[in-house]
């Protein structure tokens, strides 16, 4: 199971990582960042919250939740972007970062729960 699982995450990540990338792409900037850490963030609350309730298999948590999610989002961009921008900003790109990405996950999961019927 361990190797299959390292497909499915190295699949899941190719395909996040692409998007997260031609993203970045087209709309340059800590805002993209932003973006794509929310989508993640939201896309990965809703997952597994439906995996729990036995909507979604282990593999396509593995394939979407860590692979896909995890390539998509990105920590080390926003850590760079946010220590190039001037101190004020910097504290607010910080905190309006970690927060819309708390409360996409939770909406995440609400969506789930309305969605699914749960």
């Amino acid at each position: 199971m361990d190797k299959t699982r390292f497909v499915y995450i190295l699949i899941g990540g190719f395909f996040g990582s692409a998007l997260r990338e031609s993203l970045l792409l087209s709309l340059p900037g800590a805002f993209s960042t932003l973006l794509v850490n929310i989508t993640g963030s939201f896309v990965l609350g809703y997952l597994m919250y439906a995996t729990e309730l036995g909507f979604f298999s282990e593999r396509e948590r593995y394939v979407v939740g860590f692979g896909f999610c995890g390539g998509l989002t990105t920590f080390s961009t926003f850590i760079v972007q946010t220590m190039q921008l001037p101190g004020s900003i910097a504290l607010l790109n910080i905190m309006v970062s970690i927060g819309f990405c708390l409360v996409s996950v939770f909406l995440g999961r609400v969506f789930a729960k309305k969605g699914l019927g749960a």
